[in-house]
């Protein structure tokens, strides 16, 4: 992101109550350092002043998701897209873009990721310059046979791949090295009943291929996720990325060497061992194969979705930055710089922001004239407009002020400028936040940065040139990636620093013991994913605004304003939530009372933006875009706002990515806790905090509201709030998982103990878990075992079966036709009902109580279990009553539903909790139904419901 000089915890302390529109009580000591906080604290600089950034306007109509580039000798550019074109682009160095003509030279294709110009190709005896472009299926080789400009033959090089058909098995290329060869990298497959986990049904799935000059194929290495980018380095090394997600816990940059294995496991099925063994591997257990370490890992905060990587071989032509490395970033849409070393033979090294607002960058190549060409394209995935066509930076002439390279020492770190430092700057350990992490290697979706750990800086020494900074610590660890951020580095010139972080992979130390560990390191298997999903509701899902009071918001696709990045611009869609378009807005607010959990907020933010979270509508976070920060409207993103008994906190971290980037807030918080007279006897905490996996706060106590909240009281319960009168902002997938009953109940309330001391009967299981003796089916339904797929000799069978209800593992299932299965015990009245429930995708059931047994839809109330199904009422919903519109449990995920019936002076009062909250509440003054069963329903054929854990407490027993 770009830089900002640090500003003092006074500053930020006067933004965040500005940003509440009240002014703040300061101490004397930070009166003082706001005094100090001077106009240069608030230059920005620009990355547009040294590296201009511009797009080819493709032709009408045509979307030209760009698979490859290259160049022909005589300037043209050659494109190959996703959509299986291959286009010809004369002029594409033109000083006004628009002089860029586009020919369409092929197509019908099968998705050409990756492309290449073969200056020395002997075809039917000639030599002469082709173009290669890999498919999903083959490597492939255009020729124009007649000189129209058009392609009219395609020979195959090489099919020696497989291809099963699955969506996910993209291949990649075509870096060439000096003997001549291509290299091809393909992806692993994700099938529909477990996409998360990546398979290899077909050779080489996962692996990278050498492709010789007369079309023979080499497997070189394997363990690779999706390797989106392959490049070759100054020296001749091959390099390769891969994607965040099973087993890769971030996205790396890996010098590919032969043999080598990089940590997913699919792949090893086309090894000799597994072959001859005719051997699977685990597809959540870490193989015993020894791994590759990457060289880098790039932090979240800066790619999602790595691409291509390239090494600046201009000489000089594209800035200070000779023979470093350059990738392209899809889904924040920018640039990574990267600067290797070697360190006891293998490379390691430090990554860089480079160029932001660049769009879907996902291949990039330089120009013969030294411009960086970035291919765009999206595919689906969410990258930063624009999702398609050609991107051109340039550099300006003008050297920016970055840390141009980073050197480990034993116990510290030399960083070069590209610039002197200014003459008076006299920089010690309090300017220097050093923190090491690592990662977890297990086949979940990749990693959240695990171990963060502060390292002290103990000493900061300038060289004689003012351009070598050394820092020296009390110690670095291997196996670990070191976040470095200088705060008050200004050069000679006066400029600040472009880019005031960088994050070292250090596999090894340049002395000492080897280490056998890596970065990544192995962790107990998670659990199955639908249990990772377990117990999280979500809340803008479906009808998105249904579990909300938005007044002014509205459910569209957004993106920053092309003519205007200060402000959002939305258009029909599904993608995100926004305030803008309906009128004036409101706050965002939730209507579900919540407590103790862990929160989830992804949003985005235009230039100048500013919005902040309230947990319960009082403990509130800053939500700041560096504009707005830069000029004093608004605290760093991820500040917790002040209390008069607690100074607004800086985050620990900077991990806000700039305008018109999606990020995620991760909030793991504990609920004040107050004793049966309402006297608080434990503060609410925030337990950790991350942006896009960068740790923000760990474990900070909450004294009390932050000043100007919604709620100036504190209590067990209350919404989550997002602020939408401060300007435009847009949200998506905001999910809460609750840590214990969210009732609100006192500290000492005593559990079923007490409920049982009342009078209240305890909870009692009324499914065994083996047989349904004493259950009874629905009148009209098909009593038939055989209706379960049951033999109906089977005399134990049988037992645990009712017509299309059956029993296994514990588990009620049901099934079939449309049937109702009622309880032994048809008096229930006041009750508490309970059951954890899983639906599939196009399941309906229900949960009744007070229902009378009868044929059809029965008498009684019915709490609905609904994710997907068309009916408008989901899970939570008392049916007909009290509607839930939000799909907040998907398919396939366990849950839990507890209802409450009981009758009261203004009617019979039911309420709905999923997962412990209350989503749906109803005092039926009616009193439609007094009493009978409890059953469950199975609504139609091709539902599939399963309960278990099902209790009752009767609550009108005495």
């Amino acid at each position: 992101m770009t830089a900002r000089p640090a500003r003092p915890v006074g500053a930020l302390l006067a933004a965040a109550f500005a940003l509440l529109g009240s002014a703040p009580v300061l101490s004397p000591a930070l009166s003082s350092a706001c005094a100090q906080d001077d106009d240069a604290a608030d230059i920005r600089a620009d990355e547009a002043t040294y590296y201009s950034v511009d797009h080819l306007p493709v032709p009408a109509g045509e979307v030209l998701e760009v698979g490859g580039l290259d160049f022909l000798s005589d300037g043209r550019m050659v494109l190959s897209t996703r959509r299986g074109q291959v286009w010809m682009v004369e002029d594409p160095l033109a000083d006004d873009p628009a002089d860029a003509r586009f020919t369409l030279v092929a197509e019908g294709l099968d998705e050409g990721l990756g492309l290449a110009v073969i200056p020395d190709d002997v075809v039917d005896g000639r030599t002469r310059e082709t173009v290669w472009v890999v498919q999903r299926g083959e490597l492939s080789r255009l020729l124009d046979t007649d000189g129209d400009g058009r392609c009219d033959r395609i020979d195959t090089l090489n099919d020696d791949w497989g291809l099963s058909g699955n969506y996910h098995e993209f291949a990649y290329g075509l870096p060439r090295d000096a003997d001549g060869n291509v290299y091809v990298s393909l992806n692993v497959a994700f099938f529909a009943d477990d996409w998360w986990v990546g398979k290899s049904p077909d050779p080489w799935r996962g692996w990278v291929l050498r492709i010789d000059r007369n079309g023979r194929s080499h497997p070189v290495a394997s363990g690779f996720r999706s390797p989106c980018g392959l490049g070759f380095n100054a020296a001749g090394d091959l390099f390769a990325t891969d994607n965040q997600g099973d087993w890769m816990a971030a996205c790396p940059v890996m010098h590919v060497v032969p043999g080598g294995f990089y940590g997913h496991p699919s792949s090893l099925a086309w090894t000799d061992e597994y072959r001859r063994n005719g051997a699977r591997p685990s597809l959540v257990y870490p193989p015993e194969q020894p791994r590759r370490p990457a060289a880098v890992w790039l932090p979240y905060k800066w790619s999602r979705s790595a691409g291509n990587l390239v090494p600046d071989s201009t000489g000089g032509a594209f800035g200070p930055f000779d023979d470093q490395l350059f990738v392209a970033e899809l889904t924040n849409g920018l640039i990574v710089r990267v600067a290797l070393e070697k360190v006891r033979g293998e490379y390691q090294g430090a990554c860089f922001l480079f160029r932001r607002h660049v769009g879907s960058a996902v291949r990039v190549d330089f120009a013969p004239d030294g411009t960086l060409m970035a291919g765009l394209t999206n595919r689906g995935w969410g990258g930063l407009p624009p999702g398609d066509g050609i991107a051109r930076l340039r550099w300006t002439g003008a050297t920016p002020f970055e840390m141009h390279s980073v050197h480990l020492l034993q116990d510290g770190f030399e960083v070069r400028f590209t610039k002197p430092l200014a003459a008076d700057l006299d920089l010690g350990p309090h300017d220097i936040a050093l923190s090491q992490y690592d990662y977890d290697y297990w086949w979940e979706y990749g990693s959240p940065e695990r171990h963060t750990t502060k390292v002290d800086v103990t000493d900061v020494r300038l060289s004689g040139d003012r351009r070598t900074l050394t820092l020296r610590t009390a110690g670095l660890t291997p196996a670990m990636v070191a976040r470095c951020v200088l705060s008050r580095v200004v050069a000679a010139d006066g400029s600040p620093l472009l880019h005031d972080e960088f994050a070292y992979t250090i596999n090894q130390l340049p002395a000492g013991p080897l280490t056998t560990e890596h970065v990544v390191k192995p962790v107990p298997p998670p659990p199955a994913k639908g249990a990772n999903d377990e117990g999280w509701l979500r809340l803008t899902y479906g009808d998105a605004l249904d579990a909300w009071d938005a007044a002014g918001w509205s459910l569209v696709d957004a993106a920053l304003d092309p003519d205007d990045p200060t402000k959002l611009h939305a258009w029909e869609g599904v993608g995100a939530l926004v305030n803008v378009g309906q009128g004036p807005a409101g706050d965002f607010v939730g209507r579900y009372p919540l407590g103790s959990g862990e929160y989830h907020v992804e949003f985005m933010l235009p230039e100048g933006g500013r919005s902040a979270v309230y947990l319960q509508g009082r403990y509130g976070l800053a939500l700041g875009d560096d504009a707005a920060v830069d000029a004093g409207r608004a605290p760093a993103t991820g500040t917790l706002l002040g209390h008069p008994d607690l100074a607004a906190v800086a985050p620990d971290s900077d991990g806000y990515q700039g305008a018109g980037v999606w990020h995620g807030l991760d909030l793991d918080f504990e609920a004040p806790r107050f004793d049966a007279r309402g006297r608080k006897v434990e503060p609410a905490r925030l337990l950790h905090a991350a942006l896009d996996g960068v740790q923000l706060h760990e474990n900070v106590v909450l004294p009390g509201p932050t000043a100007g909240a919604r709620f100036a009281d504190e209590s067990p319960l209350g919404p989550l709030v997002i602020v939408g009168t401060d300007g435009p902002v847009a949200l998506r997938t905001l999910r809460f998982k609750a840590r214990g009953p969210q009732t609100g109940e006192p500290v000492d309330a005593g559990g079923d103990d007490a409920l049982a001391e009342s009078g209240a009967a305890p909870w009692v299981s009324i499914f065994n878990g083996s047989d349904l003796d004493g259950w009874s089916l629905s009148p009209d339904a098909e009593p038939d075992p055989l209706a379960a797929g049951l033999d109906p000799d089977d005399v134990e069978a049988s037992s645990a079966a009712l017509g299309g209800w059956r029993v296994e593992d514990g588990i009620l299932i049901g099934s079939g036709d449309r049937s109702h299965l009622f309880s032994p015990r048809a008096d229930y009245t006041d009750l508490e009902f309970r059951a954890k429930v899983r639906i599939n995708d196009g399941g309906n059931s229900g949960m009744y109580f007070r229902v009378t047994h009868g044929p059809g839809w029965p008498a009684g109330y019915e709490a609905q279990v609904n994710a997907s199904y068309h009916d408008p009422q989901k899970s939570g919903s008392l049916y007909a009553l009290a509607p839930v519109h939000v799909e907040l449990v998907p398919p396939g995920v366990w849950f839990e539903q507890h209802i409450t019936c009981r009758d009261t002076d203004a009617g019979t009062h039911v309420s709905i909790r999923v997962n412990g909250v209350l989503v749906a509440e109803f005092v039926d003054a009616e009193r439609r139904h007094a009493s009978g069963h409890v059953a469950f329903q199975q609504h139609h054929e091709g539902s599939v419901v399963e309960y278990r854990d099902v209790a009752v407490r009767d609550l009108s027993a005495r």
